[in-house]
């Protein structure tokens, strides 16, 4: 891991990919807007180690007297955070072969969190077993405009793939415990469900009265052009989204961008939830990458400068004093 704070003290960069350090990656590249806090893990499917976090805040304290052995862990006078359905997942295929980093050839691997947009990036060169090669662009952000956003825009050029480039975007509600403390509370899946347009999972905790509503939808590209490409839908018991696939040439760029939205019970009715998941997803996508990125923009540069102006001028060419600062005001702790 290498921070180049003397290139740009806005930004840690990890050039270079190793899956020893990817736990830790992900805890240093995460990105939070006061209401969702999400781990730096990869889109794509990833086999080696990873630790998966897509949290999301209360409004209130919840009540852990049921629960012995976290009356030391938590200061239930607090809102906390809570591990939710995984909203991050887009697994992506060159015809049968599952774009995997682990077992791929990795070449020109670059991290980078923006702290001046409060964006997350990635890419890298990817060589499958079998020889395809592809270039690979992620960016993703957490609205400060309308905190129950999220975005994430993926793109592919293909240098030497002829065939099917497919990319499937899902919400995975099957949490597993991965040593995060906020894991050790079970989920019930109420709902899943895939429309036309819109995919949501439906969960509360099973101790208390407390859910979450993920929806996503997604658009679609290839060399900059929206496609109408009707996708194979995905309803499962604990996953619930899309698969979407296009032929390509070597050249082609294919993109897909991803919108999600996350409410819980403190903040939404219980009765309404999934409807206004799927309502503010839809109006994401209607937006558009762009526009939603301008607003989250604004807001946070405005936050993010009045931070700034209240820091002494030696502690802003520190990138690890940035780093405290920018994560303290995403309310990380």
């Amino acid at each position: 891991m290498k921070s180049y704070t003397q290139a740009d003290p806005f930004s840690i960069v990890e050039d270079g990919f190793n899956t020893d350090k990817q736990v830790e990656s992900e805890n240093i590249f995460c990105l939070g807007n006061e209401y969702l806090i999400q781990q730096a893990n990869m889109e794509e499917f990833f086999s080696g180690k990873s630790t998966l976090g897509s949290f999301c805040k209360t409004a209130q304290p919840v009540d852990f007297a049921e629960l012995e052995s976290w009356k030391s862990e938590f200061d239930t006078e607090k809102p906390i955070v809570i591990n939710a359905p995984d909203w991050t997942s887009i697994v992506v295929r060159l015809n049968a072969e599952v774009l995997d980093l682990r077992s791929w050839e990795v070449l020109n691997f670059r991290r980078k969190l923006n702290m001046n947009e409060a964006m997350l990036e990635r890419s890298f060169e990817a060589v499958s077993p079998s020889g395809q090669r592809i270039v690979v662009t992620i960016r993703r952000f957490l609205s400060f405009a309308q905190k129950e956003i999220a975005a994430i825009s993926y793109s592919i050029k293909s240098l030497n793939f002829e065939g099917r480039i497919s990319f499937m975007p899902v919400v995975n509600g099957d949490l597993v415990n991965d040593g995060l403390r906020c894991n050790e509370l079970e989920w019930n899946v109420l709902q899943t469900k895939t429309q036309k347009d819109v995919a949501h999972i439906w969960t509360k905790i099973k101790k208390f009265d407390f859910h979450v509503c993920t929806a996503l939808c997604y658009a679609f590209y290839k060399n900059n052009e929206q496609l109408n490409t009707i996708a194979t839908k995905i309803e499962k018991e604990k996953v619930a989204g899309f698969s979407v696939g296009v032929d390509v040439r070597s050249g082609d760029t294919v993109s897909l961008n991803k919108y999600v939205a996350v409410l819980n019970s403190t903040f939404v009715s219980r009765n309404n939830i999934t409807q206004e998941a799927c309502e503010m997803a839809l109006m994401a996508k209607k937006k558009g990458w762009n526009m939603l990125f301008e607003e989250h923009n604004r807001v946070w540069s405005e936050k993010w400068g009045l931070q700034l102006s209240k820091m002494k001028n030696s502690d802003k060419s520190s990138s690890s004093k940035l780093l405290q600062v920018f994560k303290k005001n995403q309310s990380y702790y």
